[in-house]
């Protein structure tokens, strides 16, 4: 590698960090001058990257060129999309796509009207113009303006999706969702505009190394920019760290869901709560309707719940409905969802699975829930049992209602029998002994 390759990725990336270094302080002028300097800025990028996608290429290694218009700044616009998206909200997003979208239309336009002065004979002088050279930006510039309405939006929802791979893990998700547009849009942008020009596979692997190498500097930096002014208050001041730091880096759209998520749980135990049984009860149905598999509803109820509240008071009921949940979620496997279905009472989804695998886990419930009770030295805990009643589909019933009426029906045939049962077609299938 020779020193003037060396200097020229130096460059690069330089003008990626002074790109970078603009587009944040532009963002952070957002509440004193508005978002005008940034729109104007962005809007200004798309001219530039496509004039110099068409006049500056270097090679840095054999076959290998970059342009720095398309590497740099095309990039820069991804940076600032995703910004704003995480920082601010959908609505500021969209009008920034708005401007840089605009930008990119009205340029396109005074382009192709330019050319018509080319064929005048009052023209005087070109300089380093050609009709050929306008011709070719136009192309690049309408191509360019359809693949940056498809890039802007993509980035958003596939940083949406990255949300759900790495859900922790802020570098990850910026970084593949970057990668993946930068890919999208080098494949579509220099194959439609450079089609039949010979050099298309030349541009394209020199396009996606340099933007792949610049993609990965602004997420580097936007990471670090996001994780560093996490803390910071509008008004200045430090929020303490906590474990939840990772709520002030997440786009409203993930704010929101995560907190859809803490509103369908359980406060006391934790587990999901009635609500989210009821949707979820009736989407595994339709799943299981749909690709023909079994699904089993256990309903359970711990057994003399209210002598326990009578007797020893309403936190060591309290701490007994914690023991079942907690119970739960090692008796069962990670595919079951269990619920709480109301005061001592808990529901499991078991979606793909026998009626004996049901059975099974709910026996080794009750042996894990005893077992928890005494470890935690909870007042009653040798005579702490529950009942519960399990319906089948396609067996049973093949609605919601009607697995709910033969779950229930069956846990109280259970408790009519002498508690401590898990019952299947009114038969007892288990009597746990007590512990």
């Amino acid at each position: 590698m020779s020193a003037d390759v060396i200097v020229q990725i130096l460059v690069l990336a330089a003008e990626a960090v002074v790109v970078c270094g603009f587009v944040v302080a532009f963002f952070g002028l957002r509440e004193r001058f508005g978002y005008a300097p940034l729109y104007v800025t962005l809007g200004g990028f798309q001219h530039l990257q496509t004039l110099m996608a068409a006049t500056l290429y270097i090679e840095l290694f054999p076959g290998i060129t970059v342009s720095p218009g398309s590497a740099v700044l095309f990039t820069a616009t991804l940076f600032a999309v995703l910004l704003v998206y995480i920082r601010e909200d959908a609505a500021q997003t969209r009008s920034l796509i708005v401007g840089i979208v605009s930008a990119n239309l009205t340029l396109s336009l005074f382009v192709g009207l330019a050319t018509l002065h080319m064929d005048s004979d009052l023209l005087v002088d070109t300089g380093y113009a050609s009709e050929h050279l306008l011709n070719w930006n136009m192309r690049a510039f309408v191509i360019g303006t359809a693949t940056l309405i498809l890039d802007v939006v993509l980035i958003i929802v596939l940083y949406e999706f990255f949300f759900r791979v790495f859900p922790r893990v802020l570098i990850a998700r910026i970084l593949a969702a970057m990668l993946a547009v930068i890919a999208f849009d080098t494949v579509l942008f220099v194959t439609a505009t450079f089609y039949g020009s010979g050099d298309v596979a030349r541009i394209l692997v020199g396009s996606l190394i340099g933007k792949v190498a610049i993609g990965f500097i602004y997420s580097l930096m936007l990471s670090a920019y996001l994780l560093l002014t996490r803390r910071h208050r509008t008004d200045g001041s430090v929020v303490a760290e906590h474990s939840h730091d990772i709520f002030h880096i997440l786009t409203y759209k993930q704010r929101f869901e995560l907190l859809e998520e803490e509103f369908k749980r359980d406060g006391l135990t934790g587990l999901f709560d009635r609500r989210f049984f009821d949707e979820n009860m009736l989407r595994e149905l339709n799943r299981a309707k749909r690709l023909s598999h079994s699904l089993n509803l256990v309903l359970l109820d711990i057994d003399h719940f209210k002598t326990v509240n009578d007797s020893h008071g309403h936190s060591v009921g309290d701490e007994i409905i914690k023991a079942l949940a907690d119970s739960m979620k090692t008796a069962f496997r990670a595919a079951d969802i269990p619920c709480r279905y109301g005061g001592e009472e808990f529901a499991v989804i078991m979606p793909d699975s026998s009626v004996e695998a049901a059975s099974l886990a709910t026996e080794r419930l009750q042996s894990e829930f005893a077992a928890t009770c005494v470890a935690r030295e909870i007042p009653g805990a040798g005579s702490t049992t529950f009942t519960a009643g399990i319906a089948n589909y396609p067996k049973d019933a093949d609605t919601v209602e009607d697995l709910i009426v033969r779950a229930d029906q069956r846990l109280y045939k259970g408790k009519e029998g002498g508690r401590n049962q898990v019952m299947f077609d009114t038969v007892i299938m288990k009597a746990m002994a007590p512990p």
